[in-house]
């Protein structure tokens, strides 16, 4: 196995977060191309010991490509891979000490429960005795106890996940990658296996790096997320920061509804619906509500202001009421907005 020392600009972005904490995962100048089409490009960060990121974006965005470079299902171009400190270049997919859970789960259809989350454990060599102890804990700990002699063909959605989650989990991974496992799963389960998974990841401490297009999910889940775009890394930060203050107008527009204000040549202006307030009267923006409706306890309004349509939304019965068409004016406090590049 070919070992080299961890190159200087690596180790400074190892130690670079959370003080001198040393990350996990460092990912330094990495490039991945397919032919011509340039996937990834110059791709760095740092993941910290313990850390549970979602890389976030849209189809084609390099999320997978990354997290498949990690696992060592494809090889890069150039740049640096370090696991705690190890160079994963030469370290083929089978020798790294990563736990992966696949969109497709991959589970075994001719195995039980048992058996499958037992499987990497016999690959091993570990102990028949050991393996079953360690399977009982882990089903136990998915919260599927007393399963393990049951048909990985019999267990519903729900639970065909938690047991991909154990069996990727069965090895003690030193990191534990997860590619959209949940986009299949109806919006109710999808919410509890999100809860189930974060309070799993909380309890074992275990590096995570979770792929998905959906924003919400990110927010939910992670403790930073890393926004990619056309090949590259457009914002990392925790979900507060990203909704809160986006560095560019991909972030602003692609985390949630913002207004993009125009002016004139200088820096758009960036504002959350629910930041915007509404009179009658008043100096400043003004504009002709085009469209009201009551979602739940919401309340969401287009209105018109000059060639743009804007949207403002607030707790319903919090503001004063007005009737489609009327004129409004629009104000927020100087905190709730701010400048984007041009």
């Amino acid at each position: 196995m070919h070992n080299r020392m961890i190159g200087g600009g690596a180790l400074r972005l190892a130690t670079a977060i959370k003080g001198a904490k040393m990350a996990e995962l460092t990912i330094t100048n990495l490039r991945k191309s397919f032919g011509t089409f340039e996937a990834l490009k110059d791709i760095s960060i740092a993941v910290e010991d313990g850390e549970f990121i979602c890389l976030l974006g849209g189809s084609g965005c390099g999320k997978t490509t990354l997290l498949r470079l990690i696992a060592g299902l494809e090889t890069h171009n150039s740049g640096d891979i370090l696991l705690g400190g190890q160079d994963l270049t030469q370290i083929p997919c089978h020798k790294r000490n990563i736990g992966m859970v696949f969109q497709s789960l991959a589970l075994f259809p001719h195995l039980n429960v048992g058996d499958n989350i037992a499987y990497g454990m016999r690959l091993r060599g570990t102990p028949a005795k050991e393996a079953d102890t360690e399977v009982a804990r882990l089903l136990d700990m998915v919260g599927l106890t007393g399963l393990g002699k049951r048909a990985a063909s019999a267990l519903s959605g729900g639970q065909r996940q938690r047991v991909a989650i154990a069996r990727a989990l069965a090895l003690q991974p030193q990191i534990f990658l997860m590619d959209e496992p949940f986009s299949a799963l109806d919006a109710a389960l999808r919410d509890q296996m999100q809860e189930e998974v974060k309070r799993i990841q909380r309890n074992l401490g275990v590096t995570t790096v979770f792929v998905t297009h959906d924003q919400r999910e990110a927010m939910a889940l992670a403790d930073r997320i890393v926004v990619m775009n056309g090949g590259m890394i457009e914002q990392a930060g925790a979900p507060d920061v990203l909704y809160s203050r986006p560095a560019t107008r991909f972030v602003a527009t692609f985390i949630g509804i913002n207004n993009i204000l125009e002016r004139d040549g200088q820096r758009p202006i960036a504002v959350r619906p629910e930041a915007i307030t509404l009179d009658t009267k008043g100096d400043g923006l003004t504009g002709q509500i085009l469209r009201q409706r009551r979602l739940g306890a919401l309340l969401e309004r287009e209105i018109k202001v000059g060639g743009q349509t804007l949207h403002q939304s607030e707790i319903a019965g919090n503001g004063p009421s007005f009737e489609d068409g009327a004129t409004v004016t629009l104000s927020w406090s100087d905190d709730k907005a701010w400048a984007l590049p041009a």
